[in-house]
C-alpha cells in the first residue's frame, strides 16, 4: 500500500508530510516565513545577526547549510570555506545557488540534490577537512522525540571530534496563542500550504485520488505532548482512490493527521542530546530564551 497510514481506523489515519513539499508548497513556505505570526524565523533571524561571527568562528574551514548570515561572516574573516545546499528539489536548489552565485570571494558554492540520508552518505566521503552542519528553522520538531534522537545519533556516527552540528530548537517557552498563530496565521498562507499537499498526491499519481474541497486545514497545538498537530479535517464524506488500490472511505468530521513540530523543554532537549550520544559545546539563545541554535560534538 502506498500510503498504509490511511489504513489506520476512524481519526487516526496519516499521511507522510513529505506530500507538504513539491515545488508549490517550498514557494509557500517561503511566503509563511515571511508572515509576523511565524515567529520561529525572526528568533532565528535575531539569534545569527547577533552571533554570526561568533558561530563562523568555530568553522576553520568547513561545510556549511544555509544562511547568508553565517556565510557573510566567514567571509568577512576571510576564511575559505565550501557551501554545500542541500535540497531535495532542484529547482529551489539552484534558485538559491543563483542567488548567492556573485556575493563571495572566500567562500565557495556547491550544491547537494538529494534526501538527508543522501546527505550523510555523501559526507562519509568527505573526511579530510573539518565539517559543520547547519540545520536551522528548528526542522527536528517535525520528527517524533525518538526519531529525533536517532537522526542526530546519525550525523554523529559519520562526524569526528573536530566536527560540529549546530541545530536549531524551538522551545515550549512561548505563550500558547502565539504558537497556534505561527501554524494558521491570519492571512491563510499556511492553510493554503497545507491544502496544496492534497493536490500534490493527485498529482503525483496524474489522477483524482481526493477530492480537495472535502478537507480543510486543522491544526492543533497539544499542550501536553508539547507540539502542534496538523490535521486534515473531512468536510463531507469522501474516498481516496489511489490508482490500483482499495479506495478508502473518509467519514464527514474525520481527521487525517499529517504533520507535527515538537517544542523542547530543557530536560527535553538534554534528552535529546543523550539519545543522540552528543555533547552540547556552546548554546546561543534568542533574547527571550525560548528559541537556542547549540552546537554538538562528539568525541569518537
Amino acid at each position: 500500500m502506498c500510503f498504509p497510514g490511511l489504513s489506520k481506523p476512524y481519526n487516526e489515519k496519516e499521511l507522510p508530510n513529505l506530500l507538504l513539499y513539491n515545488e508549490e508548497g517550498l514557494r509557500l513556505f517561503e511566503q509563511i516565513t515571511y508572515q509576523p505570526d511565524y515567529y520561529l524565523t525572526g528568533l532565528e533571524i535575531d539569534i545569527l545577526s547577533r552571533h554570526a561571527h561568533q558561530i563562523a568562528d568555530s568553522c576553520p574551514g568547513c561545510a556549511l547549510r544555509k544562511t547568508a548570515l553565517i556565510l557573510d561572516a566567514l567571509e568577512a574573516q576571510e576564511k575559505n570555506v565550501t557551501y554545500f545546499a542541500l535540497d531535495l528539489d532542484k529547482p529551489e536548489l539552484l534558485r538559491t545557488l543563483a542567488e548567492l552565485s556573485s556575493r563571495y570571494t572566500h567562500v565557495s558554492l556547491a550544491g547537494l540534490w538529494g534526501t538527508y540520508d543522501d546527505g550523510c552518505t555523501w559526507l562519509k566521503q568527505i573526511n579530510d577537512r573539518p565539517r559543520i552542519i547547519l540545520w536551522l528553522g528548528s526542522s527536528v520538531g517535525n520528527m517524533t522525540r525518538k526519531e529525533a534522537g536517532q537522526f542526530v545519533r546519525t550525523f554523529g556516527d559519520v562526524l569526528g571530534p573536530r566536527d560540529r552540528f549546530i541545530i536549531a530548537i524551538d522551545s515550549r517557552y512561548h505563550k500558547v496563542d502565539n504558537i497556534r498563530a505561527a501554524y494558521n496565521d491570519r492571512t491563510g498562507v499556511t492553510r493554503r500550504f497545507a491544502l496544496n499537499a492534497l493536490s500534490n498526491l493527485n498529482d503525483l499519481f496524474n489522477a483524482d485520488v481526493v477530492d480537495v474541497s472535502c478537507f480543510d486545514y486543522n491544526p492543533y497545538y497539544n499542550e501536553i505532548l508539547g507540539r502542534n498537530e496538523a490535521y486534515f479535517r473531512c468536510r463531507k464524506e469522501t474516498q481516496v482512490r489511489v490508482p490500483s488500490e482499495t479506495s478508502i472511505l473518509i467519514h464527514e468530521g474525520e481527521y487525517i493527521r499529517f504533520a507535527f513540530s515538537h517544542k523542547y523543554d530543557r530536560v527535553e532537549k538534554q534528552l535529546l542530546w543523550t539519545a543522540a550520544g552528543a555533547c552540547p559545546v556552546q548554546e546561543w539563545g534568542s533574547q527571550g530564551g525560548d528559541y537556542t541554535l547549540t552546537m554538538l560534538s562528539w568525541s569518537s
